[in-house]
């Protein structure tokens, strides 16, 4: 109860402005929103780029929400609907330089079907490893079986042991590859993880966003300094003292 009331009072005052209050919920929600959009983009750097396309339509639109139990599913329709957006984008770019109206460089359709074609390879041979790293009695079934199309009897009949005893083999040896397969799946999806940082990249975001609509000349403001994302502390209005002359000139 008491951590549904801490994240009431954090909508409401990220509704009203706070950035501090919003960006702890970034922080609580960005994985969710990111996977929501990896699942749709397909393409890590662009789920990245509609997650925090997400959070900052929310956090300009939050005023807006009628209830805060609703939050959750508010966010995930603005994540969606920006994803499947970034997807149609991309489909028509590609859908254009197919036509041949874009000219580029490379084709990029040939470039993603080689990194497929990479990936696939890459995964063959990570599984190949995992076959050769079973005892000799479990991977020369799977060999037999899988790989080589022969039944169980038959198998079982070469090796000169039961039918039962080579289901056997057979089952442990496919539960140990699963095992296998599972880390490297692990280890796959952890390098799909949100850079450290990214909630602070969010709320620069949103900092900035409020900042152009409330002033004009924020482009300027932010050719002055800063990293473009709005990280400048340009709000504040303070502007860096000139140094001495006799500084100035050593």
């Amino acid at each position: 109860m008491g951590q549904l009331s801490t994240e009431k009072d954090l909508i409401q005052k990220a509704a009203q402005g706070d950035t501090t209050a919003f960006g702890e919920i970034v922080k609580k929600y960005q994985n969710l929103v990111f996977a929501t959009a990896l699942q749709i983009t397909r393409d890590p750097m662009g789920a990245q780029d509609v997650t925090q396309d997400a959070f900052i339509s929310a956090f300009q639109a939050l005023k807006d929400l009628r209830s805060e139990n609703s939050f959750l599913p508010w966010l995930r329709k603005i994540t969606r609907n920006f994803a499947l957006s970034w997807r149609r984008e991309r489909n028509r770019v590609a859908s254009l330089e197919e036509a041949g109206v874009l000219r580029s460089s490379f084709s990029a359709p040939q470039v993603e079907i080689e990194d497929e074609q990479r990936e696939t390879e890459a995964f063959r041979n990570e599984i190949g490893k995992a076959v050769a790293s079973l005892s000799d009695s479990l991977r020369f079934p799977i060999l037999l079986c899988y790989l080589n199309g022969i039944s169980t009897a038959e198998a079982a009949r070469f090796l000169d042991i039961k039918e039962g005893t080579l289901r056997k083999r057979l089952h442990d040896a496919k539960k140990k590859l699963r095992q296998k397969v599972v880390k490297m799946a692990e280890k796959t999806v952890q390098e799909f993880r949100l850079p450290p940082g990214f909630a602070r990249r969010c709320i620069c975001g949103c900092k900035w966003a409020r900042l152009k609509k409330k002033q004009k000349g924020g482009d300027k403001m932010a050719k002055k300094g800063g990293c473009g994302c709005g990280c400048a502390d340009v709000s504040s209005g303070k502007k860096e003292k000139p140094k001495p002359k006799k500084e100035q000139n050593k």
